[in-house]
C-alpha cells in the first residue's frame, strides 16, 4: 500500500548538510527522504525549479541537484565568495545568483552556461537578496549599501536604483526582498520593519512595525504575509489593515528561521532544528527535529519514489530520522543450481551443521588431516634443505681437489724446466 506524498521539504543547515523530508497528507506524517553532504561549509540559500534544486553555501559553490533522478546534476563555480542568494526564473529558463563580494551572475538552465556576470552589482557592499518578477523580465537586488537595484533581464542591464536611505528609518537592517504572486507588489523586511512596496506607485504603500524582530516573511496569496519572529511567535498579517488576523504566541521554542507554504499547508523551521507542518488555521499537524541548525528552507513538489507503509523497528527509525544517516550496504547472495558440481558438497556441509555429532566428527577429522599435512610439508622442506647442503658441499670438495692437483702440476713443470 502506498501513501500520497503532498510535497517535499528541503532544508539547509549550518552543519553543511542538505536534508529532505516528505510530508504525507493522509497520515499527516513527516519522513526523511535524503541527506546530502556535498558542500564544505554552511548552506546559505536554496531555490527550486521543477526537477532542479540549487543550493548556495559559504564554500563559494552552487550545486544543482536533479530531484527526479535523486542525484547531483552539476556544479556552478562562477563566484569567488560566499553565496548569499540564488533564484530561478518563473519560466525555469535561467538561474540568478549573488555573492558576498557584490557579484551577480545569470546562468542558462539546461546547458548551465554563464551568460552574464557583474563583478559589482552594487557600488558598495554585498548583494543580500534577489527578487525575480513572475514575468521573468525584471529582477530586484537588495544590497548592503542601502539601495535596491532594478535589472532589465530582457536587455541584460541595470534599469534604475532606489535609494532606501530616504525612504526607510534603518535601511542597513533590511535583509530580504520578494515579489507577490501577482507581481504588482514586493515585500521588504528587516529588524522590526516590514514594508509593502508597489511597482505602480514606486514606493511603500504600507509599513508594518512589529514588537519583536522579524526573522522571516513570506507571501500568503496577494493580500497577506506570514511573519515569523525571533521569540518563536508567528502571525498572518493583512497588508490592507496591517492587523494580525491569525497569531500563535509559541509556534517554536527558538526563533523561526524559515517558512514556506504549499497546497494550503504551512511549514516552519526553527533555529533549534525543529520542523512543523500547520494547516491554514494554524493548527499543528506534525513535527520532526532534524538535529541540525536550520539556515534556510524550501518546499517543492515530490518527484521521487512511492513511499510504502511498512512497520519499522526502533533501530530503523533512528537511522531514518538521523541528520547524518549511516551509509547502508546491500549484500546480494546467489545460490548455485542442483546441476552444479559444488551443490552436493554444500548440501552435505549444511547437513553436518544441523547435526552436532556429525559436525564434531568432521571437525576432528579435518584437524587431524591438517596436522598431518603440516608435518609432511615440514619433512619435505627439511629433506630439500639437506639435499641442497649436500650438493653444495660436494661441489666445493671437487673444486678444492682440482685446484690442489693443478698446483702440483705447475710445481712439477717448473722443476723440470729448471733441470
Amino acid at each position: 500500500m502506498s501513501s500520497p506524498v503532498s510535497f517535499e521539504i528541503i532544508v539547509g543547515t549550518y552543519e553543511e548538510y542538505i536534508l529532505g523530508y516528505i510530508f504525507t497528507s493522509n497520515k499527516q506524517t513527516i519522513q526523511q527522504s535524503f541527506a546530502s553532504h556535498d558542500h564544505n561549509a554552511s548552506i546559505r540559500c536554496l531555490a527550486t525549479n521543477g526537477n532542479y534544486l540549487a543550493s548556495g553555501a559559504s564554500d563559494d559553490r552552487i550545486i544543482i541537484y536533479d530531484l527526479k533522478a535523486r542525484k547531483e546534476h552539476c556544479m556552478l563555480t562562477q563566484h569567488e565568495s560566499t553565496i548569499t542568494a540564488v533564484q530561478f526564473t518563473n519560466k525555469h529558463s535561467h538561474v540568478m545568483s549573488a555573492s558576498q563580494d557584490g557579484a551577480l551572475a545569470i546562468v542558462r538552465v539546461g546547458n548551465w552556461q554563464l551568460e552574464k556576470l557583474w563583478d559589482k552589482a552594487h557600488k558598495e557592499g554585498m548583494v543580500l537578496d534577489i527578487a525575480l518578477h513572475p514575468s521573468g523580465k525584471l529582477a530586484l537586488t537588495l544590497g548592503s549599501d542601502g539601495c535596491i537595484q532594478t535589472w532589465d533581464l530582457v536587455k541584460g542591464r541595470k534599469a534604475y536604483i532606489i535609494n532606501l536611505k530616504t525612504k526607510c528609518e534603518d535601511p542597513k537592517s533590511l535583509e530580504k526582498i520578494s515579489f507577490s504572486p501577482d507581481g504588482t507588489k514586493f515585500v521588504l523586511f528587516g529588524g522590526n520593519y516590514i514594508g509593502i512596496w508597489s511597482l505602480e506607485v514606486g514606493g511603500a504603500v504600507q509599513v508594518i512595525t512589529r514588537e519583536n524582530k522579524v526573522t522571516c516573511c513570506i507571501w500568503q496569496g496577494n493580500c497577506h504575509v506570514l511573519v515569523g519572529h525571533e521569540d518563536g511567535s508567528m502571525a498572518s498579517i493583512s497588508i490592507l489593515t496591517k492587523e494580525a488576523e491569525k497569531e500563535i504566541k509559541r509556534a517554536h521554542n527558538g526563533r523561526i528561521k524559515a517558512a514556506d507554504c504549499s497546497e494550503g499547508y504551512i511549514v516552519t523551521a526553527s533555529s533549534t532544528g525543529e520542523l512543523k507542518v500547520w494547516d491554514s488555521e494554524f493548527t499543528e499537524l506534525c513535527k520532526i527535529n532534524s538535529g541540525c541548525r536550520v539556515t534556510c528552507m524550501k518546499i517543492t513538489k515530490w518527484l521521487g519514489f512511492t513511499i510504502k507503509e511498512e512497520p519499522q523497528n526502533d533501530a530503523e527509525t533512528k537511522v531514518f530520522h538521523a541528520a547524518k544517516p549511516v551509509e547502508s550496504k546491500v549484500i546480494v547472495e546467489y545460490e548455485q543450481s542442483s546441476e552444479d558440481e559444488h551443490a552436493e558438497p554444500k548440501k552435505k556441509a549444511r547437513d553436518q551443521l544441523k547435526n552436532p555429532a556429525i559436525s564434531g566428527k568432521a571437525i576432528k577429522k579435518s584437524k587431524k588431516n591438517h596436522v598431518k599435512r603440516l608435518k609432511d610439508k615440514k619433512v619435505g622442506e627439511r629433506d630439500a634443505v639437506t639435499e641442497k647442503k649436500s650438493k653444495r658441499k660436494g661441489s666445493s670438495g671437487v673444486s678444492s681437489t682440482a685446484s690442489k692437483m693443478s698446483k702440483k702440476m705447475k710445481k712439477k713443470k717448473k722443476k723440470d724446466v729448471a733441470d
